[in-house]
């Protein structure tokens, strides 16, 4: 860390000094931009000037650098410091003068052409020698993309459709060299995808058959959902939507790694500001950021160099804690997590700690932390660290730093934290720049030589890389054939589960559902009757009666959906708040029957199995949600607000960096059951051998043997009917 400062940043990063009597040098080695870095800190911290400082210096390393620019302040990376104002902050003006000839600053502006145009286009398929998974994960999120412009979110039923659709759609058109360049060809394949198979020629030597193209078809989303995206899409190719596909240089990260002018190092700043609406800057930055991933797995480095760094500023919209997932945090997740291999820097600042997916910040091995004046932030910060296994002791000192100032956590240079003080910057730093501003900024030459690349956007430098015909259905099926995914349970809803036949544990709840809908209706039936006939149990049984026909229906709903699968999610959403009422009312008819307040007794075995079952799903949903962290067990929380929050929202989160997320599979709630299931079977197979001379078994017995077989039913059923459906 300590030397001369041009001497020693000549192979590494010169980011400020030291804090306190002793004020050495703090340079970084190189290699640290390769596995990625962060800047924490609230507003007025310094994030910004911090990650100025790293570009400057990857730039003065001859890297290339990508910048998502959100507000504008990283545009004046295009401003000039002031040689004097250097000198008087302790700068070195001659590495202030190497920056100012070697950056090439230029700023994009989609839909606009006050700074440098530049252009979508989702219709770039994947290419290079892509491995399997690759080529899967690529075609996916070119998918993705395509069904997020078209607002579909791809994290409800509706859009995971969609999403599927698209997937399989583009690759068999692209099978049949007849993949859609446009927004109008692609609806007019979405309105109706048997037009691929109009020319049988096309379909001699291909993959692809006139059954398959009646499976896209009919097979993913229903007619009416295919014509309404189609008319989203027609849509998108008209007005300001037009102009982010067709006005400027089409986005090609090649394109923007070439320097202007020969021996420069291109900074790109993607400014954002001139698109009007959240919804297309998220899908601004989705797409630049397939673009820079697919260039990624294609140029595969020789050696452990960093060919590029990617900034990206106050990052919290785009890369939410989960359950939240905005269309672009699923690629910038993956550009943290591969990233390094390849040789791609990435970075991030955020001012919002609690906010950001904790498992991207985890990939940062650098961290810059700023001042943080609230308690709340602090704690987050504090819960980060103690996931890294880092000395924590310094949290309660973060309001007392000043702007420029951090502390710096670098495994590669020492394993305490480092007081870091700033160095001056060899750009301007001020406001953001409005879009008047940055068309000053832009020179002739530049615009002149991003006129040359606005060329055809529909030009295909290489073949796409398509996934083989075996691999193309599971990479649309992940998302719902997952066997690591959160089992959720429906007691209100789930019926149609019987005709999915997917696993087991779905199979046991449609099972427990039908169950359940029986004996309430069974209820209802006898509990009218007994109040017609005598008029006995008075108010009490004729209420038991309409809550148990109230349940029967809302439980019997889904069947009457159908396949519209948008339906069924709503009656599942509806039906949450009262499906443990409905566990409840269960219990209730038990104990009223055993009381004698209600006339049921000729029911008891009936309401006992469907009371095992719906409470044996609860405990379960609670175990597996639990593990899953889905219920929030905050220190300051009671047990009865936790478990309150669990009935009505089903999606709070442990405090991600307290608690790693588990992940546990459906197979394994099975076993778990059923090891218990057997365990205690076997333990009351022993007190019966015990008590074998009685002749007349204890009162509880009979109750026992119901609810084991109860529970045993359920799995025999369940697994019988999926290995007939396998």
């Amino acid at each position: 860390m300590n030397g001369n400062s041009s001497a020693s940043s000549d192979n590494g990063l010169l980011i400020g000094e030291l804090r306190g009597e002793d004020s050495s040098p703090v340079i970084l080695p190189l290699e640290t931009l390769r596995r990625h870095a962060a800047m924490l800190g609230t507003n007025g911290s310094g994030k910004t000037v911090m990650a100025k400082i790293l570009i400057e210096e990857a730039v003065l390393q001859g890297i290339p650098v990508f910048v998502v620019d959100p507000q504008g302040d990283l545009a004046r990376l295009a401003l000039h410091g002031d040689n004097k104002k250097i000198a008087s902050q302790g700068g070195d003006t001659k590495r202030a003068k190497s920056w100012r000839d070697t950056a090439e600053v230029r700023i994009w502006t989609p839909t606009r052409s006050k700074g440098l145009p530049i252009c979508l286009d989702p219709f770039q398929p994947p290419t290079g020698d892509l491995d399997a998974e690759q080529r899967v994960a690529s075609w996916d999120m070119m998918a993705a993309g395509l069904a997020g412009l078209c607002d579909h979110d791809i994290e409800k039923p509706e859009g995971r459709q969609v999403k599927a659709f698209l997937y399989e759609l583009l690759i068999t058109a692209t099978r049949l060299g007849r993949l859609p360049r446009n927004f109008p060809a692609l609806a007019a394949l979405v309105e109706n995808p048997e037009i691929l198979g109009e020319d049988p020629d096309l379909l001699v030597g291909s993959e692809v058959t006139l059954e398959m193209l009646k499976e896209l078809s009919e097979g993913f989303v229903r007619r009416p959902v295919r014509l309404e995206l189609s008319r989203r899409l027609k849509a998108r190719d008209t007005g300001t939507d037009k102009l982010l596909f067709s006005l400027g240089v089409p986005m090609d990260i090649e394109t923007m790694l070439e320097p202007c002018t020969s021996g420069k190092v291109p900074v790109n700043v993607l400014y954002l500001n001139t698109l009007g609406t959240d919804e297309l800057r998220h899908s601004f930055v989705q797409e630049f950021g397939r673009r820079l991933y697919d260039w990624m797995l294609s140029n595969s480095p020789e050696g452990d160099e960093v060919r590029l760094l990617f900034f990206m500023d106050e990052v919290a919209p785009y890369l939410p804690s989960d359950p939240r997932r905005p269309p672009a945090k699923e690629i910038i997740k993956r550009l943290f997590k591969e990233g390094r291999k390849y040789g791609v820097s990435c970075i991030l600042a955020t001012q919002n700690v609690s906010d950001v997916d904790y498992k991207i910040l985890a990939q940062a091995n650098t961290l810059f932390i700023g001042r943080f004046t609230q308690k709340q932030d602090r704690n987050k910060v504090r819960d980060l660290l103690k996931v890294g296994g880092t000395d924590t002791e310094f949290v309660d000192d973060l309001p007392k730093l000043k702007a420029g100032e951090f502390q710096l956590f670098c495994p590669d240079v020492s394993n305490e934290p480092i007081p870091l003080k700033t160095r001056w910057l060899y750009s301007d730093h001020g406001s953001p720049l409005d879009e008047d501003a940055v068309e000053d900024l832009v020179s002739d030459k530049l615009r002149k030589w991003a006129k040359s690349k606005a060329v055809d956007s529909g030009r295909v430098a290489l073949p796409p890389a398509l996934p083989s015909p075996g691999a193309t259905r599971p990479g649309v099926g992940w998302v719902d054939d997952d066997p690591d995914r959160p089992f959720e349970v429906h007691l209100m809803g789930g019926l149609a589960l019987l005709r999915d036949r997917r696993d087991p544990l779905s199979v046991m709840l449609g099972v427990t559902n039908l169950l359940t809908s029986v004996v309430l209706l069974l209820t209802t039936y006898w509990l009218i009757a007994a109040w017609m006939a005598d008029g006995s149990g008075g108010w009490a049984v004729l209420l038991g009666a309409l809550l148990s026909l109230v349940a029967a229906s809302a439980i019997s709903l889904e069947i009457l959906a159908g396949e519209d699968a948008m339906l069924v999610h709503r009656l599942r959403q509806r039906a949450r708040p009262i499906q443990y009422g409905l566990v409840i009312w269960v219990w209730v008819l038990w104990s009223g029957t055993l009381s004698g307040l209600f006339p049921l007794e000729e029911l008891l075995i009936p309401i006992q199995a469907a009371q095992t079952a719906t409470t044996l799903f609860v405990m379960l949903e609670f175990y597996h949600r639990f593990k899953l962290g889905r219920l929030s067990l905050a220190k300051e929380d009671s047990i009865f607000a936790t478990l309150l929050g669990g009935i009505t929202s089903l999606t709070a989160m442990i405090t991600e960096s307290e608690f790693e997320v588990m992940t546990a599979s459906e197979r394994d709630l099975m076993r778990t059951l059923r090891g218990a299931v057997d365990l205690f079977t076997l333990g009351f197979i022993g007190i019966m051998l015990y008590q074998v001379v009685d002749t007349t078994p204890p009162p509880w017995v009979s109750e026992v043997l119901v609810r084991l077989g109860t529970i045993y039913l359920l799995l025999f059923t369940s697994t019988m009917m999926v290995q007939r459906n396998e």
